[in-house]
């Protein structure tokens, strides 16, 4: 009895957990509009990074900056 309970709830607990914390860790990756310098002026791109590292988000070796005047290029996590 006690192996069957095992074999049945063991691996129902293991999925619900996964399924869990997989969702948990997606709110930090949401996606920021950002603007990259083009040669018709800026364009807004859709970008996951979170603003709060050391180095700078790029986006196809493009800077990724915060607002259409070029001006403050958002962090990435390093």
């Amino acid at each position: 009895m006690k192996t069957t309970v095992l074999k049945i709830v063991l691996p129902a607990f293991a999925i619900v957990m996964a399924v869990g914390l997989a969702f948990a860790t997606e709110e930090n990756n949401l996606p920021v509009t950002g603007y990259i310098s083009t040669p018709s002026g800026p364009l807004p791109v859709q970008t996951d990074c979170p603003d709060t590292g050391q180095g700078y988000c790029f986006k196809e070796s493009n800077p990724v900056y915060r607002t259409m005047a070029l001006e403050n290029q958002i962090r990435d996590w390093e």
